[in-house]
Order: structure tokens, then sequence, then C-alpha cells
């Protein structure tokens, strides 16, 4: 007698140990069993693939989602390109990508200066220690949106060639900058319209003496629940408050309530999905958004 189909989940990570948070999020979004698999190359991801789609038979393979995550995003995104290219239909399963939550908390913190600012074409953005994956993916969605981007970092020369690079990728303008102090800060943020700051947590990346030479008007967002802030004054649950003369702010936790939707979204799609989908953090963007504008 057949039995009921469960929705498995296959969390492939390329750190050793998977992260929990994604795992806890998978069983809230209502998969039946996550199967982490910690240490994933493309090879490993080739061979866990066919055994994920073949072993469920073509109408059982869409029951089955994979979930591409861990903290080497370049290394997750050809694991994706693996995925892809080993599945033909009826051998499909959806699946979605989430470099350590790097996408969906860009996207979050994107989407929501872009209402923010009543959209992101023309403006000049800047991303202070933006270097890192949710840094890096923020520039890239916002020189996507018709921003002029530059990206501060004490490695001038790393940072030059990140600017290239992401302009090469967008067709954009990103350029990176050396922000080593707050001297070398102040030329380069005071005729920006918004900051965002996306550095490792508990680094005050924005601090007093450079808010106070920022221009009225200048709006600043950050990711760090951590304290403290990235950003002198601002609070983690600040949406839209003025933290300045003429600056507001929007903090990590007014971010991560939309970044949890977002991502509750991408896996219950994965899950409930009768067709092939593969969810990005383009994908992710379109989410936020919608969700921003109902």
């Amino acid at each position: 007698m057949a039995t009921e189909r469960k929705h498995l989940l296959y969390f492939l990570t390329t750190e050793q140990h998977p992260s929990p948070f994604d795992i806890n999020m998978a069983y809230d979004a209502g998969f039946h069993a996550v199967i982490p698999y910690g240490g994933v190359t493309e090879e490993i991801a080739a061979l866990l693939v066919q055994d994920i789609i073949f072993s469920r038979g073509p109408k059982g393979a869409k029951f089955s989602a994979i979930f591409i995550g861990g903290n080497d995003e370049d290394l997750a995104e050809r694991i994706r390109e693996t995925a892809v290219k080993n599945m033909f239909p009826p051998f499909q399963c959806s699946m979605m990508i989430d470099p350590k939550g790097a996408y969906t908390t860009a996207v979050a913190l994107v989407a929501k200066v872009d209402k923010a600012l009543g959209g992101l074409k023309g403006k000049k953005v800047a991303i202070p220690g933006g270097t890192g994956p949710v840094g890096r993916v923020a520039a890239t969605l916002c020189a996507k949106l018709g921003s002029e981007v530059i990206i501060g970092s004490r490695r001038l020369a790393e940072v030059e060639k990140l600017g290239q690079q992401l302009s090469e990728r967008t067709g954009g303008n990103v350029r990176g900058v050396l922000m080593a102090t707050d001297e070398g800060k102040i030329p380069h943020l005071r005729d920006v319209n918004l900051i965002l700051t996306t550095g490792k947590a508990g680094i005050e990346m924005i601090s007093e003496t450079v808010l106070k030479t920022l221009r009225p008007g200048t709006f600043v967002a950050d990711v760090n629940a951590v304290p403290p802030t990235g950003i002198h004054a601002l609070s983690v649950d600040d949406d839209m408050k003025v933290i300045a003369p003429g600056i507001r702010g929007i903090g990590a936790l007014a971010i991560g309530v939309l970044k949890y939707d977002v991502e509750m979204e991408m896996l219950e799609t994965i899950r409930t999905s009768e067709k092939f989908t593969v969810l990005d953090e383009n994908a992710a963007l379109e989410i936020a958004r919608r969700r921003l504008s109902a």
C-alpha cells in the first residue's frame, strides 16, 4: 500500500557544521524532515543530487527540495550550478540558495531602503566595511537598481578589485575606496544619499564623529544586532527613526523581520512548488519588495 509522500529538505552547506538557524526555519516552514550535509563540494553535490532525485521516482522527485548554504558564497554558487546540471525532467526538485543568510539579509536591507528612498535609481550609496558576503550582495543589488555604489575597506587593493568585479558583473558603477579611519571615511560619506553597514558584529562602523558630518537627508541602515550597533545612536529596532539632525536610520531587527519572512516564503515555495524552481537573491528581492508594498 502506498504511503503518504513526505516533504524532505536536503541542506547542502560548504561549512563543516550545518547552521541550526536554517534547519529550524525549514522545519517551521513545514518540511517533514531536514537532512543536513556539511563540507559539501561540487563533486559531492553531484553525487548527492543524483541520489536525491532518482530515489523517489519521476513522480516523487518534487517532494524533495534542496537548500544550498554555507560561508563560501562562490563555492555555494558553483554547487547550485552543479545541482542544476545534474537534473533533467522529470527528475528535478526545487532548490534555493542563501549562503550563511547573506542573500536574504542583503535583500531585506536593500528592499527596506529602496522603499524608504522611493527607489534607488540615481542614488549614491556607501557601504563601509562592505567586502563581506552581505556587503557584496547589497552592493550588487544596489548597482542593479541603478545606484552609484562605493565600498569602503581597510585594504585598498582588495576593495578596488572587488569594485571592478562588481561593476563588470552588474554593468553598473561600483568603486572600492580606502576607509581605514574616521578621517578617511568622512570625504567619501559626506555627499551620499544612503549608508549601509554590513561589517562584523559588535563593530561600530559609523562613529559619532562621522555621523555629525553627514548632510541632512541622509539615510543609514545597519544589519548588526550585536552591541554596539554598526552606526552610532542607532538602535536595533529603529525603523526610519531620526537618530541625528536630518538623519534617519533603520536597525537590524527591523531588517531582520523582513529577512525572516523572505526566507520563510522561499522555503515554503520550494516545499510546495509543483514545477522545478530555483530561488536566488533576485527571487528573494521580488518577494521582499512585494511584501513591503502589500
